[in-house]
């Protein structure tokens, strides 16, 4: 694809993302479990996607592809990668328009998704316009595990310089999970979360403490103390031991609770913890949960909007909806897409990376499984190319005219029509949507592990047979959340 071209997609997302609405009111919410901290010995990543505008939340499975000994990859302002050819197929979960939002799954089981972070940095160190996009569809395309991504988006930023303020992508595999913190330009730096920890990411980094000799934990820029010490962002006699986040995090606001980020960080650490925090608390990297965790709890984190907490502003929702308050909370009116995703090595291939996803808002429709082993997407899941092919890509994402056209089929579209009947009155729509469509969830996750098992039980005699069934119960709960949310809104006036 012509570099001028891509150029202007990549551009088009950008203001499409930026427009109308605040930074700190359109990210995201994102918690990462090292797999002995989790029921099954699974690394578990569950994300609430935040973003604004006229999006579509579309899946799609890419496949992979191998291009000969060289490619040449657009980064999107000017610059190129130059790579070999061979490019992982993956799990694409996509937000059209935007340049920071999509999230992926490779075949090797290894996950990318993000959390913006605004950093201090405002002087853009660039190389030919820099990297931002392409980041991550590059871990998706390249990566064998969460390190070798994180080394390779090392290299990335480092070379061309990051566009963005800043960001902490979570990156983790069947073993391990990491989190990245990019700061605009050149530099960055990573902790693994440690396997009997569990990790909360709002808006804001999270690395605290770092040892750079220490290089199974920590990984990244070599100068990373010196660069904040440059621009007058750490004094070691004045700051004592070196705070990656007080260092290089751009405060949104000095009231805590205003700030939109530690409300939810305190949130997602008590939701874990034994002890509770304050608010003014001094937030570790990690904790270790008093009791394993499921992705049946962490649904109802992603749902979490501090009920029966003194935030809690809306009484139990009987006073109205409880994604815009005066208090950002987890599930919020910005939320467009929630998933939780397990990465488990000790599971047949076909069961090592699965998951839960809802394709709007979580407190008002249902999560739906997904597994990789899947042949195709249920047709209500998704639209576009399942090829490698850079230019239908990047037009399809960032210039999504053809998708809004033909949208009225995806189970996204369904789900934001009751969405938005739901938020126009929410006392009474919440009750009636959990007696209406919680059912469907809750029988899926109550014969997941006889479902499982039965699978397992069939890829050891029929490979084949084991990803067909597999391909047909994730298209029959995909359809039939479609035909429940088709009933309900036909029998709902206001549309």
């Amino acid at each position: 694809m012509k570099a001028s071209a891509f150029r202007t997609l990549v551009v088009l997302g950008a203001l499409a993302a930026a427009a109308g609405v605040h930074a700190q009111d359109t990210n995201c919410f994102t918690v990462a479990v090292g797999k002995k901290a989790s029921i099954d010995g699974s690394v578990i990543v569950a994300h609430n996607e935040d973003d604004s505008g006229n999006i579509i939340v579309n899946l799609r499975k890419i496949k992979a592809r191998d291009d000969g000994p060289t490619r040449k990859v657009a980064l999107g302002r000017g610059a190129f990668y130059e790579t070999d050819g061979a490019m992982a197929g993956f799990l694409w979960i996509e937000a059209t328009t935007q340049e920071f939002a999509d999230s992926f799954i490779n075949q090797s089981g290894v996950l990318i998704t993000s959390d913006s972070c605004g950093s201090k940095e405002t002087k853009a160190d660039l190389t030919d316009g820099g990297i931002g996009y392409m980041l991550r569809r590059l871990m998706a395309e390249k990566a064998h595990s969460a390190r070798e991504a994180v080394i390779l988006a090392g290299k990335l930023v480092e070379t061309y310089g990051y566009t963005g303020s800043g960001r902490t992508y979570t990156i983790a595999d069947k073993n391990e999970a990491w989190l990245m913190a990019v700061i605009r330009g050149r530099h960055w730096f990573a902790q693994r979360v440690p396997d009997d920890g569990v990790a909360v990411i709002p808006n804001h980094y999270t690395i605290r403490g770092i040892d750079p000799a220490d290089t199974a934990n920590f990984l990244g820029s070599a100068d990373i103390v010196a660069y904040a010490k440059s621009n007058g962002w750490y004094d070691e006699a004045r700051d004592g031991r070196f705070d990656f986040k007080k260092a290089f995090f751009r405060t949104a606001s000095p009231d805590l609770i205003q700030d939109r980020n530690t409300l939810r960080h305190w949130r997602g650490l008590n939701f874990f913890s034994e002890k509770p925090r304050e608010i003014s608390d001094a937030y570790p990297f990690s904790v270790k949960p008093a009791k394993k965790v499921s992705a049946e709890s962490l649904m109802t984190l992603l749902r979490d909007h501090y009920e029966g907490t003194e935030y809690d502003a809306t009484n139990g929702h009987t006073t109205g909806t409880p994604n815009r308050t005066k208090f950002r909370t987890i599930c919020t009116t910005s939320t467009i897409a929630a998933f939780i995703i397990s990465l488990n090595a000790a599971k047949p291939e076909p069961l090592s990376v699965s998951g839960w996803i809802a394709l709007g808002k979580p407190d008002t429709t249902v999560f739906l499984p997904i597994y990789y082993g899947i042949d195709s997407l249920p047709a209500v899941a998704g639209m576009g190319s399942n090829s490698h092919d850079d230019e239908m890509m990047y037009a399809q994402h960032f210039k999504d005219a053809d998708f809004q056209a033909r949208k009225d089929g995806l189970l996204n579209t369904k789900v934001l029509k009751l969405e938005k009947l739901a938020e126009a009155d929410y006392p009474k729509m919440r009750p009636m949507l959990d007696r209406e469509l919680g059912p469907i969830e809750k029988e899926l996750v109550a014969g997941r592990a006889k479902f499982e098992a039965e699978v397992a039980a069939l890829y050891a005699k029929d490979k084949k047979e084991a990803a067909r069934r597999l391909t047909a119960y994730v298209a029959a709960a995909f359809d039939k959340a479609a035909s429940l949310t088709d009933d309900l809104l036909k029998r709902l006036p206001g549309l």
